[in-house]
């Protein structure tokens, strides 16, 4: 994770400076590490333009980058550049983030409109968005997790977004033992957390925040408030799936990173013994 900070403006749905800055490391992606696919996702349709057309500028004249661009189209991964709303199911090594929002002034306050994000399935659109890299994200953001404003009533996504500007900006994922409320995700999972509590352990299903959820985290029976471990639980179709691995490798960089002991179970393995 990489997280540049971006002295732009949002202003007529677009921030400029930073489709400007997210061209040039398009440029410099493509001319240095041409082995790495690459996705950028803007908040909205008119920034994922923007950032169309900066780039287009950037090749005109410049026979190198034009160079990389061309071979960059003909691989079996080639450049995307998407808006948080049509980006589901597009995976790449590296995804650039256009946070898009922030002041409209430099230095000024920063609108607490959000575009789809402010909607009840915000939330949803974040949890995607922050999985669509197999290797590694770089943000950048004109406004850091300071300026969202979250309050009693704030919606999920609202949360969800501070949080992941605030890993983003720090390396820290805040809140991140947090219980979502929801319950296991599979009968997989539901039959690991009884024999889990057949042995005296208690569980917590779904522990987190942004997009880095647990499977099922163990809690510590002597420390209230702490955990044994996390543990992932993955299905037998997960074993050919590579970039549902590279991805979850990923995630398991940043949990461990975090402090927590991860353990995955494989479902043919757990019920095979």
């Amino acid at each position: 994770m990489k997280f540049s900070r971006v002295k732009g403006k949002f202003g007529n749905g677009g921030n400029r400076e930073e489709a400007l800055i997210v061209a040039e490391a398009v440029e410099d992606h493509m001319i240095n590490r041409p082995n790495e696919s690459l996705g950028v996702v803007a908040m909205n349709a008119k920034q994922s333009e923007q950032i169309e057309r900066a780039i287009e500028a950037r090749l005109k004249g410049n026979p190198r980058f034009q160079s990389a661009y061309e071979k960059n189209m003909e691989t079996l991964e080639p450049l995307f550049i998407k808006n948080l709303e049509n980006v589901q199911g597009d995976e790449r090594d590296v995804i650039f983030i256009s946070f898009t929002y922030g002041p409209v002034e430099v230095g000024g306050k920063v609108p607490q409109r959000f575009g789809p994000i402010n909607r009840a399935s915000g939330w949803r659109r974040l949890n995607v968005l922050f999985t669509r890299s197999k290797k590694r994200m770089h943000v950048f953001s004109s406004m850091g997790a300071s300026d969202v404003l979250v309050h009693e009533g704030s919606k999920k996504s609202i949360h969800a977004l501070r949080d992941f500007l605030a890993y983003a900006e720090s390396g820290h994922l805040p809140h991140a033992k947090e219980a979502t409320g929801k319950g296991p995700d599979s009968d997989f999972e539901i039959s690991v957390i009884n024999a889990l509590n057949e042995y005296g352990f208690q569980c917590q299903p779904q522990l987190g925040v942004a997009g880095y959820f647990l499977d099922i985290a163990v809690r510590d029976p002597g420390k209230p408030g702490r955990y044994l471990m996390g543990i992932e639980c993955d299905g037998a179709t997960y074993h050919s799936a590579k970039s549902a691995r590279d991805r979850d490798r990923l995630r398991q960089e940043v949990l461990t990173g975090l402090g927590w002991n991860i353990r995955r179970i494989w479902s043919t393995d757990w019920f095979k013994n």
